[in-house]
């Protein structure tokens, strides 16, 4: 042990930060960029409103110098508008190096939801927009600034590019179709060319030509070129033809039946659902075969009997509507677009082809080859990944290379996954479809990226230039953040995905990164849940799982002094902070509701830490002060209510800007509700039958419980003439469901849940599967939960029930 390591606090002798010490000196487009302590001064001026200092964080874009995240009160005025978020970036212009946010910076969209605005601004040069560069002014309800993120260029205005291009938009189409050797007879579903100033290396800027091309020859093309506007030169080729060659154990496409969405006319039954709420913005969903042509989009696939043999084509049209139904229900997005946009899917595309893709405007799969791959359209999960693609482009627009490449694909393995929503999740990407004779097998693993071949943490990432460099090797390293994050305590599949959806359509930019991600969700879960919420706790500790991370500083600042500890620490609950610096001190705060044993643990230290804990009147309870980076504990009993402070500090100014320590803290608290989970199955008759008494019940009774639950892992219903019920023990309907969902929980107050079917004289579909139960309770209720399954005779008029 070493001697006298830790002194007993003296709150008069704590180190405090004196921001207001420093001063902020305003940098002219003339001047170089300033150093790193100019910039520091700068966030000083930002600092100015004294009653959000400590909730001000900032983010640096090291290569340009200025901020990429900044979060906190940025001005005292009221946004409403674009123009009122113009005037914000107007008063930050020098955080920024803006020199008129009003000429430069250009609104493209803009966002509102229950948690208040996003306003998403372009940059330009000479009215001319710059390839990537965006940022977005968030508020809340209040019309309060919270924060504002994004990439913005100040070097550019030094380097005098000429906007005037030389070269025409034709000729830049025809450089392209040129370098992609796109025959003559090659059909264009896309072909566009706008201006913008692109970065092609550090400081090296080009006018050019942004042509996307979307056509289909021998093979199929979807791509965005950077063409000089001058000299035609080709500065770029970035593919945007996101593709899934899928793994998994497959047991064959639609070995089970479906219940589709049709339309009926003149006599013949179409491939087209009308029944989403798309349709009121003339969007449907629609499916069409290629006949293994390469002509797109194909055939409007349709019938004389209703009776549906094309097994790709049932898939493909029946997980369309699934994935339609997630966004829609859970995000509230209208489609891809968010404006009702027709889904199209085409199938038996080519011959034997052992691919999926989005092309920019529909969905479009091979059949497989039976041996390594079974038709793509049979997995949810693909279907699901190839139209987030969408969600994505029409969203964050994430450039499709390096890590915003690998970030696009990424939350398109997310939303597959989470769409997917299978029982005791696995997640594992595409094992459906992929080697049907080898069990397990699988695209990637969210839950072990590394199990087929790919990184899990920055220090494994792979720089290559193949795969646009990496996109769908480095993706691992997100993928395994958002497994950290989904399967942390507290956290559900539903709030993850909630925290995901809004960093990608709120936060993201085209040109962001992995630690832009990192502080896109973490703002994101701060919105939904708040500043001290587990969920934040969650985000933060799972991106720094797997090194990435704010290396200027640590999550958990400031916490430099016993008032200003973080809290509240939650118990059992890893936290991974970091001493950045030798006069760096962290303070937590916790308090046991209950008398009780107290454990509080740091270990994983790179370099000599120690430990404290102190009461609330500053009296030392214990210390460790172990040699070198064995792990530090303090034991003792703790009081109810009281409140107790953590101190790490490095032993003999010992630190690290990227190395974190972890610290759990295990005390004892109120009992907590918990959800226990029971197997038990209940069905409806497959399918079900026409004026079934006009009422079938299935009711789940836990007796002495708070809340039941039921999930359904599958419901298909007649939408709109045939429906169910979720009603509780006092027989009030407090749901009612119909048309095709993907798997869902229902959850009622009380002890008992009863489902309850009603159909019509024509139509019937598949019905219902409940393949789990559930209940809340302080603790598990040792008796078996009871079931039900009667057909009742009585039939309630649904208006008047």
């Amino acid at each position: 042990m070493k001697e006298n390591q830790i002194s007993t606090l003296s709150i008069a002798s704590a180190l405090v930060l004196s921001m207001a010490a420093l001063s902020s000196v305003p940098v002219s487009a003339a001047q170089t960029l300033p150093s790193k302590a100019a910039e520091m001064q700068d966030f000083a001026n930002f600092s100015r409103y004294e009653n959000s200092k400590k909730n001000d964080k900032i983010s640096w874009n090291t290569e340009k110098n200025i901020p990429n995240f900044v979060s906190g009160r940025l001005s005292s005025r009221e946004v409403r508008t674009s123009t009122d978020a113009i005037s914000v970036l107007e008063e930050n212009r020098d955080l920024f190096q803006i020199e008129s946010a009003r000429m430069e910076m250009m609104l493209f969209d803009q966002i509102t939801d229950q948690h208040g605005k996003a306003f998403k601004f372009r940059q330009t040069h000479r009215g001319v927009p710059v390839f990537g560069n965006e940022l977005i002014v968030h508020t809340n309800t209040t019309g309060a600034v919270t924060s504002v993120n994004g990439y913005y260029d100040p070097l550019l205005k030094t380097k005098g590019v000429n906007v005037k291009p030389t070269l025409s938009k034709a000729d830049a189409l025809s450089v392209a179709k040129k370098s992609l050797k796109l025959s003559e007879t090659a059909v264009f579903d896309v072909q566009e060319s706008t201006l913008t100033v692109y970065e092609a290396s550090p400081s090296n800027y080009h006018l050019a030509y942004l042509v996307t091309l979307s056509a289909f020859d021998d093979t199929p093309v979807y791509a965005d070129l950077l063409i000089d506007a001058h000299d035609g030169s080709i500065l770029n080729t970035i593919s945007k033809l996101q593709t899934a060659s899928v793994i998994g154990t497959g047991i064959g496409v639609l070995d089970d039946t479906k219940s589709l969405n049709i339309e009926s006319a003149t006599g013949l039954y179409f491939m087209s659902d009308l029944s989403k709420p798309m349709f009121a913005m003339g969007g449907k969903i629609e499916t069409y075969s290629t006949a293994h042509s390469l002509s797109l989009p194909g055939t409007l696939i349709s019938s004389t009997d209703n009776i549906w043999t094309d097994k790709s084509a049932v898939d493909a049209h029946f997980y369309a509507g699934l994935v339609y139904d997630y966004y829609y229900s859970v995000h509230g997005r209208n489609s891809f677009d968010n404006k009702g946009a027709t889904i199209k899917s085409s199938v038996h595309y080519s011959t034997n082809y052992n691919n999926a893709f989005w092309n920019g405007t529909q969905m479009v799969y091979g059949d497989g080859d039976g041996t390594n791959y079974l038709a793509f359209s049979g997995a949810l999960d693909v279907v699901a990944h190839e139209l987030t693609h969408a969600v994505t482009a029409k969203t964050a627009g994430l450039i499709y290379q390096d890590q915003p490449g690998s970030l696009n694909e990424s939350f398109s393995d997310v939303f597959g996954e989470l769409i997917e929503n299978k029982p005791n999740n696995n997640w594992l990407i595409g094992d459906s479809i992929y080697t049907p004779t080898i069990a397990g097998d699988a695209m990637r693993s969210l839950a072990n990226p590394s199990l087929f071949d790919q990184p899990d943490h920055m220090s494994n990432y792979v720089y290559t230039s193949a795969d646009n460099g990496g996109v769908h090797t480095n993706s691992g390293i997100p993928n395994k953040a958002f497994y950290n994050f989904v399967t942390a305590p507290g956290i559900t599949q539903h709030k993850a995905g909630k925290v995901w959806y809004r960093a990608l359509t709120q936060y993201l930019t085209p040109k962001s990164l992995f630690i832009d991600a990192r502080n896109a969700t973490r703002q994101a879960a701060i919105d939904l849940y708040g500043a001290s919420s587990p969920e934040v706790t969650a985000v933060v500790n799972a991106w720094e799982s797997v090194g990435v991370n704010d290396s200027l500083g640590d999550p958990f600042e400031p916490n430099n002094t016993l008032e200003t500890a973080y809290e509240p620490v939650i118990s059992d609950t890893t936290y991974n902070g970091r001493i950045t610096s030798a006069d760096d001190v962290d303070w937590f705060k916790f308090t046991p509701s209950t008398a009780g044993s107290v454990t509080v643990l740091m270990n994983n230290m790179a370099f000599d830490y120690d430990l404290a804990v102190y009461d609330a009147n500053s009296n030392l309870i214990g210390q460790s002060t172990n040699r070198g980076n064995a792990p530090e504990t303090v034991m003792f009993n703790g009081l109810a209510g009281a409140s107790y402070y953590i101190k790490v500090v490095g032993y003999n100014g010992a630190h690290s800007a990227t190395s974190v320590y972890t610290l759990k803290a295990t005390f004892p608290t109120t009992t907590t509700n918990k959800w226990f989970y029971e197997t038990l199955q209940m069905d409806t008759p497959h399918p079900y039958p026409v004026n079934y008494n006009n009422r079938y019940q299935h009711t789940y009774r836990k007796p002495g419980a708070q809340k039941v639950g039921l999930h359904f892992s599958r419901f298909e219903t007649e939408q709109t003439y045939d429906y169910v019920q979720i009603r509780d023990k006092n027989d009030l309907t407090l749901y009612t469901y119909s048309g095709t969902l993907a798997g869902f929980w229902v959850v009622v107050d009380g002890d008992e849940a009863s489902a309850v079917l009603h159909s019509d004289g024509s139509v019937t579909a598949y019905g219902y599967t409940i393949d789990q139960v559930a209940y809340y309770n302080p603790s598990a209720i040792n008796t078996t939960g009871m079931l039900t399954e009667e057909p009742r005779t009585t039939f309630v008029d649904p208006i008047e029930d």
